[in-house]
């Protein structure tokens, strides 16, 4: 792979739709497609380009359509918006699934033009172990996969996620759930899948790695693997099975101040903290673990805590409130959280 193209992966949906709209002369885009009106205002233009890359929708340069503002960015020096719903504001172009000969149009692999070939990184999800989980850890690892895609989908889109592992019934089993979508989904080993993208540098992630995952791991892996396993009931060492399929991977550990527990365990969640260590907080891994900790997980980190820091007096254990908000400062938990936990460890709160 040439350098160009490592450096092009930071081209994500929405900036290559700008791009495109910059390049064309756009400055407005609307939309004769149905779109989710509450996407369509969080995410804007990234919703908009994952839509039309996936469905391929066509670019039109339509006069007759006209909307309201429902989200609008600034771009180097200019204001880009998109049009939807019923307004008076004229678009530049629209996008469609139907094309009319007599208007100018553009096709939707225009667009594939501003964005990183092959396209990384790449997320993959192995699904070699699929044999060992209960119908209950089946259905709970289906969710996770489809929650995984929605997730991915406001990054980056759906060419950088590859389902790995899948015999002909799990490749339907799994599309059930991930609905129209351009995911990989193949029988093959993460190997064969990441040697076909040139992905050099592969992170491994599994909770029981020698060695924890460093900002410069998640900033510059080409790709991620995970694996397809839901651990309802425990299984030491299954992980570590994941090693042998890609063997010039570097295996790493998602930890959160010196440990594990509390850190969020799905798929998705997973998925969810590399994305936003990559894209939103700059490496910052910790942050990007505490924004996605559930109160589950909060429980489960301040129990941890709590055992550390108790003391004992009289033969009874406790913990005070200044420990309370020595935690507070760094996690974000409530005294509520604080309490549940603490009963849990059977250890008294005072002041």
């Amino acid at each position: 792979m040439e350098e160009t193209s490592k450096l092009a992966v930071n081209n994500r949906p929405f900036e290559a739709l700008l791009k495109f709209m910059d390049n064309y002369g756009y400055s407005k885009i609307g939309s004769r497609e149905w779109l989710e009106l509450d996407r369509l205002t969080r995410l804007g233009f990234q919703y908009l380009a994952t839509e039309t890359l996936v469905r391929e929708y066509s670019f039109i340069e339509d006069e007759s359509y006209h909307g309201k503002e429902i989200y609008s960015q600034e771009w180097r020096g200019s204001k880009k918006i998109v049009l939807y719903s019923n307004g008076q504001e004229k678009a530049d172009v629209v996008i469609s699934r139907k094309v009319n000969p007599s208007i100018k149009s553009l096709s939707w692999r225009s667009l594939l033009d501003f964005l990183p070939q092959p396209p990384l990184p790449l997320f993959v999800i192995d699904m070699s172990m699929k044999f060992i989980h209960t119908p209950e850890e089946l259905a709970k690892l289906r969710l996770q996969i489809g929650i995984s895609l929605s997730v991915l989908r406001e990054y980056l889109w759906d060419s950088h996620l590859a389902i790995t592992g899948t015999d002909e019934e799990t490749s339907k089993w799994i599309l059930e759930v991930l609905g129209y979508n351009k995911v990989s989904i193949s029988n093959a080993r993460p190997s064969e899948i990441l040697w076909g993208f040139d992905a050099d540098k592969v992170i491994i992630l599994r909770p029981d790695a020698p060695n924890a995952l460093k900002p410069e791991d998640v900033l510059t892996a080409d790709a991620f693997l995970i694996g397809g396993i839901v651990d309802k009931i425990p299984r030491p060492g299954m992980s570590r099975m994941l090693d042998s399929l890609v063997p010039w991977g570097i295996p790493r550990r998602l930890e959160l101040k010196g440990s594990v527990i509390g850190v969020p365990e799905r798929i998705n969640r997973i998925i969810e903290i590399l994305l936003k260590t990559r894209y939103i907080y700059n490496g910052d891994i910790t942050k990007a673990i505490i924004s996605t900790m559930t109160k589950k997980d909060r429980i489960s980190r301040a129990y941890r805590e709590i055992i550390k820091d108790a003391k004992e007096e009289g033969g009874v254990r406790f913990v005070t409130k200044e420990d309370f908000n020595k935690l507070k400062s760094w996690l974000p938990l409530n005294y509520d959280e604080y309490l549940e936990a603490a009963k849990r460890a059977h250890i008294e709160v005072r002041g």
